[in-house]
């Protein structure tokens, strides 16, 4: 019985590990459609260098905020 739950148990936790997994990789997915989508609003290349810069700032930034938690 015990070796029984104790599979059932671990097969509980890999479906919710890969429900994570793809609940990350869909986050992941709408992250670069909205990058990709404010980038194309770019107006030129100017514009388009700034846009970069400041999604290049805020994701260090959020690193940065992760090292300190």
């Amino acid at each position: 019985m015990r070796s029984s739950a104790a599979a059932e148990n671990g097969g509980m936790q890999n479906l919710f590990q890969q429900m994570f997994a793809a609940l990350e990789r869909a986050a992941q997915r709408l992250r670069e459609r909205e990058i990709e989508s404010y980038l194309s609003e770019a107006t030129d290349a100017a514009d388009l260098e700034n846009r970069l810069r400041r999604l290049e700032r805020a994701s260090l930034r959020r690193q940065l905020l992760q090292v300190a938690e």
